[in-house]
């Protein structure tokens, strides 16, 4: 018994200082492999950020880049909006000025529309009471539009030239139309033929009779039945019925029936 114990610790013995190289040697690599292992992965670790900070340079370049582009078209962008306000600026400047002279001539011409206008009346109101109606609406049109603060200086004087224009225009013309006149006391729709500014005739609607206005007296006066003939071809002209020929009317004299 006390053989076979002696001989059991002799080989445990043997065991365990066979087993202690090895030990030995793998407790050696360990500690060679694990600052190897460390120093390949500290490598790694680095080589990532270099790679992340890489790209992070190459990312933040382009931005830079980008936003260096950005930055010249701003300013090309700031330069031609500095040269378009100093233009509407100079623009502004001259509308001043032009608004400033415009309302000086406009309180010089407005006095002088104002005579014009007042011609204009004159003018329609001497001679024969021809298109009363026709005029009257023009007159009155024109003074609305001369009251229109809207409507500018040039405007109201064209529209006025016109209207004394279209008066003027009555004195070299002749035309037929139908009206109401006082005959007899009477209210009487006849032919009416104006001969220019200052003559006016008129035909009963059965031609058997006429007579003129006698401006001063201010009332409409029989002819003679001789007048008849030479006036119903007036109006045969005057109305395009008929070609144009002499006839002798009675103008520019009183003639009593």
């Amino acid at each position: 018994m006390v053989f076979f114990r002696s001989f059991f610790s002799s080989l445990l013995c043997l065991m365990l200082l066979s087993a202690l190289p090895q030990a030995r040697a793998t407790q050696t690599q360990q500690r060679v492999e694990k600052p190897l292992r460390q120093a390949v992965d500290t490598r790694q670790s680095a080589q990532k950020t270099v790679d992340a900070w890489r790209d992070d340079r190459e990312r933040l370049t382009a931005q830079y880049e980008l936003l260096e582009e950005e930055i010249k078209q701003l300013q090309e962008r700031h330069d031609d909006l500095k040269v378009a306000v100093e233009a509407t600026q100079e623009r502004l400047t001259s509308k001043k000025d032009q608004l400033q002279e415009i309302a000086r001539i406009t309180g010089e011409i407005t006095p002088f529309l104002d005579q014009l206008f007042q011609q204009l009346i004159e003018v329609s109101r001497s001679g024969p009471p021809f298109l009363q109606s026709e005029r009257q609406q023009r007159q009155e049109k024109l003074q609305a539009m001369i009251n229109d603060p809207s409507i500018s200086v040039g405007e109201k004087y064209r529209r006025l030239m016109e209207g004394l224009l279209v008066e003027a225009e009555y004195g070299t013309t002749t035309e037929v139309y139908q009206d109401h006149i006082e005959l007899g006391g009477q209210p009487t729709l006849v032919d009416v033929f104006r001969f220019g500014r200052l003559n006016l005739f008129y035909l009963t609607l059965d031609q058997a009779s006429c007579g003129f206005f006698n401006e001063a007296d201010q009332k409409w006066q029989a002819l003679e039945p001789s007048a008849l003939r030479p006036l119903k071809s007036a109006v045969a002209m005057a109305a395009k019925r008929q070609p144009v020929e002499l006839v002798s009317l009675p103008i520019g004299r009183m003639v009593q029936p």
